[in-house]
């Protein structure tokens, strides 16, 4: 049983996360499985008596190691395979990760332990996102509803910044979605970055939804090859639809209390009453032509592409992809 940095990642099939389930909910290494060895409330319980009396502690700690991972062992062999090379972590490197991996490694698995456990990956990540980024970005701009999004999506150096962010970035962006942690969007950003010399990526704002956009993450964004994508106006309209048209009346409402200041009064209650109706394309319309038209910010960008096939607009970019 050895222990590893976390710039080795790469070189285990299976990584299990050990600590309790809502220190894993909050954030944790992408891709990894919550075997917890201490579930939250045993996980206090042993904390409190560490203060008062440590022994203790550690006694009452070892029983409930033993009886979780008696649990975990009993369906282990199903889920993991012994030829497997598997990382464990918890918060530090400390005893709880100890524990499982002296076990496993009993057993005959062969696991190792991240040095310095979770707080070691975050180190890694923030040391990544502290300096300018090793990755040359080609960033899509556009009227709302052009496409970009599915473009991203579709090609194979393509970053979906606004999925990651489980947020669509505009006012009516947080519609059917739960953000994660600020700590837990960048360790995904850095999975998605961190191998790439190349990435597609869509112009965000530094803010998307509850989340900020790393510093030199959107300084990469500001200096990019910028590619303007324009569709027609019916595309753009469906496209919102399709993407919004299930949105309830109360976070509609919502929305448009946000935007009242940047529309008309007559577009606005428009809007309202198309909604209301359940006339969404009149709706869509209207906040295309009254709003997000009206304060989108034109850039100058090094080329246009207009894009009315998918298949043909990401044909296009991944051969300029492909050419660097």
């Amino acid at each position: 049983m050895i222990d590893v940095g976390a710039d080795c990642l790469d070189e285990f099939e299976t990584i299990i996360d050990v600590r309790s389930p809502l220190e894993f909910a909050h954030s944790h290494i992408p891709r990894a499985h919550n075997l917890f060895v201490l579930n939250d409330n045993e996980r206090h319980i042993v904390g409190e008596t560490y203060r008062r009396e440590p022994f203790s502690a550690r006694m009452l700690g070892a029983s409930f190691v033993c009886a979780n991972m008696s649990q975990h062992l009993q369906t282990f062999a199903q889920r993991f395979h012994p030829s497997q090379k598997i990382l464990a972590y918890c918060a530090r490197g400390g005893q709880r990760s100890l524990s499982f991996a002296v076990i496993l490694d009993s057993i005959g698995y062969r696991v190792a332990r991240l040095s310095g456990g979770y707080k070691s990956y975050r180190n890694h990540v923030c040391s990544f996102f502290a300096k300018p980024l090793p990755l040359r970005l080609f960033v899509l701009y556009g009227l709302t509803g052009s496409g970009k999004t599915e473009i991203v999506r579709a090609c194979k150096d393509g970053v979906d910044i606004e999925g990651i962010a489980a947020h669509r970035g505009s006012s009516f962006g947080g519609f059917g979605r739960v953000q994660p942690s600020t700590k837990m969007f960048q360790n995904l950003l850095f999975e998605a970055l961190i191998s790439k010399k190349i990435a597609l990526v869509e112009c965000e704002s530094k803010r998307i939804g509850n989340l900020i956009l790393p510093s030199f993450l959107a300084q990469s964004m500001q200096l990019g090859q910028k590619i303007e994508i324009v569709a027609p106006f019916e595309a753009r309209v469906q496209r919102i639809v399709a993407e919004y048209g299930t949105m309830n009346e109360a976070f509609f409402n919502q929305s448009m209390d946000r935007i009242q200041p940047y529309m008309q009064r007559s577009a606005w209650q428009q809007c309202k009453v198309h909604f209301a109706r359940g006339e969404i394309v009149h709706c869509v319309e209207i906040l295309l032509v009254e709003y997000y038209d009206r304060v989108y910010r034109h850039i100058a960008c090094d080329m246009c592409i207009e894009h009315r096939n998918l298949k043909e607009t990401v044909h296009t970019i991944q051969q300029l992809l492909d050419s660097i």
